[in-house]
């Protein structure tokens, strides 16, 4: 009886480790630096450069939310689509694998597209780098205002010795032209636009776009070796500037 009830007992314990052994085998291996989660949404994008469908997978780590951007092949391999995915016109996909488990390697992810700085709203931005920054300018001209009066608003701000906020105040008195935030050096408020610009710049008239892109121009000469390091020694190079003619 007690020979029965001890095989038994040994029989369940191997059955446990049988079970466990086979969960520890069964379970995917983690590789370290690999982007882990569970799938909770997928969009898909038109990539504007190659034509071809770009995935956009949402991965729940338990901390945080990861997008990624795959293509088909490898976020069907990784488990974040079926077979029969297809990516609709309005960017929803049929045959997203919702809650599944995925394991993605990093080099496999499609980097982010990096939209082309307008050149005017990039040479400001360099130019008055101490004051604001490119996206300020950008979002004050797609609000409406235009190149010429952002950089007299700049150029006044750099009179004034401001800063971004003080920038984007004489936008709004110029929209609104209400100047009653800027009291001038003799106590007054400006009433109009150009009473505020011929207070505040003094009669200096180096104040407009050129002076801004042709520095930029400059530069760009510089860099390229096409403005500096051109050689005017004009020395003798031997073509007869001596020419001494013994008349004996």
């Amino acid at each position: 009886m007690k020979k029965i009830k001890l095989l038994t007992i040994l029989s369940i314990v191997l059955t446990l480790l049988a079970v466990q052994s086979a969960g520890v085998f069964a379970a995917p291996a983690l590789q370290e630096g690999f982007i882990t989660g569970t799938v909770t949404e997928v969009t898909c994008e038109i990539d504007s450069t190659t034509s071809t469908v770009i995935f956009l997978v949402t991965i729940d780590n338990g901390l945080t939310l990861q997008v990624v951007r795959l293509d088909q092949a490898t976020a069907l391999a990784a488990g974040a689509l079926t077979e029969d995915a297809v990516c609709n016109e309005n960017g929803t996909v049929e045959g997203a694998a919702i809650g599944a488990n995925v394991s993605i390697d990093p080099a496999t992810v499609i980097p982010e597209e990096e939209e082309p700085r307008h050149p005017v709203g990039d040479a400001l931005s360099q130019y008055f780098s101490d004051i604001t920054d490119y996206d300020t300018i950008m979002a004050a001209h797609e609000d409406g205002m235009g190149f010429g009066l952002i950089v007299q608003a700049l150029w006044l701000t750099q009179k004034m010795e401001g800063d971004s906020e003080t920038f984007l105040a004489i936008l709004d008195a110029k929209k609104t032209k209400d100047f009653s935030a800027f009291v001038l050096e003799d106590g007054s408020i400006p009433t109009n636009w150009g009473q505020f610009k011929k207070a505040v710049l003094n009669g200096d008239k180096k104040n407009n776009l050129g002076v801004v892109m042709s520095h930029r121009n400059n530069e760009d000469k510089t860099n390229n070796g096409n403005g500096n390091g051109h050689n005017n020694d004009k020395t003798n190079n031997g073509n007869g500037q001596d020419k001494k003619k013994d008349k004996n």
